[in-house]
């Protein structure tokens, strides 16, 4: 996380953990206007103290400079719902809640206001309600304000999706009691006294001098002017810089052949939004949700290396070479990305390890299926084929857990294993024949628990082939796993067939056998053809793989 980006976050959950004791000071006004006082001696005592009220003040002041300067430095405005909703109501909220500050806190310091609860409601109710009104609006959109950016905060992390409902009915059943409680206190208040009486005695016990506090009340319209100066200022600056100063020079190159304009010092992520390009960014672009990554296919020598907060993103993903963070990238010459993940992904979504969007890569294909299912869907019920089914899929992806491959899809009664994902290519062959004999020991096993089950022994067919195949993320898009597709993954879909003309339970070919370094000199060698290759793929029927030295 870079500085500016802590700076927020501590200033922010400051600012938040004050607003959420204020709030809660408030609810307690359904109990009675007493205990509404009892809670903010509780409550808001330690904000009232010198230290309390300048380490606020300084997490204001931070977080609004941040706020403004992360304004500037945007390169598009083009942003979501929430976002643009977040960034008006922080630009706002200071320009309502001015004058509640001027006439409570500051005043109390420069003008000897004791600003108790009693006095504050019979302000906003009976001097100016629609001050009071405005306060209530003020603070629903402070809440809003804070909520947004604790949902962007926390939204990537793995526990938040079922935290998310119970936070949510936090977040809206807390302002909600907040606001009946200042309510119940506002009519405690009227129905205590006269107003006349009421106020003058409130007005007395507060130390009210009309003196005093007028040349503080003087100040709102300046400083409100300064508010809004400030709040309009990094929109003017930015106008200046991006039609004036920084001119579109370079320009990122999608697949699709399109160039889109990227202006000087701008993320690729800013200029694709810019350009009205949707894509992924849950996290609104801080580097956290690795929604935004790309692979960098053309101009990656002219990039800057990854910083602490994208390393960090990248190895959390296990990223390959080549993927970079759109959000974290600023080209400086023409640059050529393809997105790895659709603009509607989901923090879920980034979580799905790096590299597997579709990467040529070597690997070792395994295929097992089980021989005469149809048969033993004839003799056994729907249920029991369905038990026995489930015993044997799990029992085969604990052999493929324990042999390190990786359980790629299943097809009814067999089931695809790719190995070589996490190591290299030559480990991954010899741990698929690994995988291969762990798979025949259980099927063994297998049958003696369920002999009483079957009406025949199980029988399987392993067919094994090493080489390039595109493996990535495949199938809808809330339901993908790691999979790959290609003429190795045929091949071996092509062997498993033949272990039934073979009438073997293992047939690999000669590719595994060459990257595993398996002696073939023993063994049993045979041709296939294969459509679409000139040579035929050669392979080994196992007749017996557990008891084969050679293996």
């Amino acid at each position: 996380m870079t500085i500016q980006a802590r700076l927020r976050a501590i200033s922010g959950s400051i600012l938040f953990l004050f607003l959420t004791c204020h709030l809660i000071n408030h609810a307690f006004g359904l109990v009675s206007f007493q205990a509404m006082g009892d809670a903010h001696r509780i409550l808001m005592t330690t904000w009232r103290t010198p230290v309390g009220t300048a380490f606020l003040s300084l997490a204001f002041l931070v977080h609004y400079a941040v706020a403004i300067l992360s304004i500037y430095r945007r390169r598009t405005i083009n942003m979501t719902g929430w976002e643009a909703a977040q960034m008006a109501s922080g630009l706002i909220i200071p320009i309502l809640i001015l004058e509640h500050i001027l006439g409570t806190r500051i005043a109390e310091e420069v003008a000897g206001i004791d600003p108790t609860y009693r006095y504050v409601v019979a302000a906003l109710w009976v001097a100016e309600p629609v001050t009071g009104i405005l306060q209530g609006i003020a603070v629903v959109i402070a809440w809003t304000h804070g909520c947004i950016g604790l949902h962007f905060w926390l939204r990537v992390k793995d526990w938040y999706g079922d935290w998310r409902r119970p936070l949510l009915g936090v977040a809206v059943v807390l302002p909600a009691l907040s606001l009946a409680g200042y309510v119940s206190a506002g009519f405690e208040v009227l129905f205590e006294l006269e107003r006349d009486h009421m106020v003058n005695a409130i007005l007395t016990q507060a130390r009210f001098d009309p003196s005093k506090i007028q040349p503080l009340l003087k100040l709102q319209a300046p400083l409100t002017a300064l508010f809004v100066v400030l709040g309009l200022a990094p929109f003017l600056g930015r106008f200046v810089r991006d039609r004036v100063l920084c001119k579109p020079r370079v320009a990122l190159l999608l697949p699709d052949g399109t160039r889109v304009p990227v202006p000087l010092g701008a993320t690729a992520l800013e200029a694709l939004r810019a350009a009205g390009r949707p894509h992924a960014a849950v996290c609104g672009g801080r580097g956290r949700c690795t929604t935004c990554r790309v692979r960098v296919i053309q101009g990656a020598e002219a990039l800057e290396s990854p910083d602490s907060l994208e390393n960090a993103a990248l190895q959390r993903i296990k990223a390959l070479e080549g993927v970079r963070l759109a959000c974290q990238i600023r080209p400086k010459e023409h640059l050529g990305v393809s997105p790895l993940l659709p603009p509607t992904a989901t923090a879920r979504d980034g979580r799905q390890m790096g590299g597997l969007e579709g990467e040529e890569r070597q690997v070792t294909c395994l295929f097992i299926d089980i021989r005469r299912s149809t048969k033993l869907g004839e003799e056994k019920l729907p249920y029991d084929v369905l038990f026995i089914l489930n015993q044997f899929f799990s029992e085969m992806s604990h052999a493929i857990a324990e042999t390190g491959g990786h359980y790629a899809q299943f097809n009814g009664d067999g089931l695809m294993a790719l190995y070589g994902l996490e190591t290299t290519p030559q480990d991954g062959a010899k741990a698929a024949i690994n995988g291969a004999k762990a798979m025949l020991q259980r099927v063994e096993k297998l049958n003696k628990s369920l002999e009483s089950e079957l009406p025949f022994p199980l029988a399987v067919g392993i067919g094994l082939h090493h080489g390039e195949a595109i493996v990535g993320a495949m199938g809808p898009p809330r339901a993908q796993i790691t999979s790959a597709i290609g003429d190795t993954i045929n091949i071996a879909a092509r062997l498993e067939s033949l272990t039934k003309e073979h009438g073997v339970p293992v047939i690999f070919s000669h590719e595994v056998a060459a990257a595993a370094g398996i002696v073939t000199e023993s063994l049993t060698r045979a041709e296939v053809p294969v459509r679409g290759r000139e040579a035929p793929v050669r392979f080994y029927p196992i007749a017996d793989p557990l008891e084969t030295n050679a293996l």
